[in-house]
């Protein structure tokens, strides 16, 4: 799009994936996934692999797929909007998905990410939520 023009008919990936906490949490897990790999050779050649093999796998794929989607377009797109339309209603219902997670509440436990990615705390409904206001990253 040209700059300064807005995207007609928003995208709901796109627009869930834009949500604060949505956006926080993708950024904790490629954070902890990086340092991960970084602090094992090992992991991280395994990684490497299985990257490539989706990379792969995810481009025949599309290929693949791309007269489908051409053919369901119309039904693909209604369902986008029926989608918006309940995210719409959802954000008014639920002010705080828009909130930094830096606002939101949340239990305040401490995690160690690296290298052993401990994450889960039975006190925490939120988790990765929790691992942001702690911001206790150790590798």
């Amino acid at each position: 799009l040209p700059l300064g023009q807005r995207d007609p008919a928003p995208n709901i990936g796109t627009r869930v994936a834009n949500l604060p906490l949505v956006s926080s949490a993708y950024d904790m897990v490629s954070s902890a996934y990086t340092c991960t790999k970084e602090s094992h050779p090992y992991v991280r050649s395994v990684c490497d692999v299985a990257e490539k093999g989706v990379k792969t796998l995810t481009a025949a794929a599309v290929s693949g797929a791309q007269p489908l989607l051409t053919r369901l377009e119309p039904q693909i797109s209604s369902a986008n909007e029926f989608a918006c339309k309940g995210l719409d209603k959802l954000e008014e219902k639920l002010p705080i998905l828009q909130q930094p997670p830096q606002k939101v509440p949340g239990p305040g436990v401490e995690f160690e990410v690296c290298p052993l990615l401990s994450v889960h705390s039975p006190s925490s409904p939120f988790p990765l939520l929790a691992l942001q206001q702690s911001r206790a990253w150790r590798c």
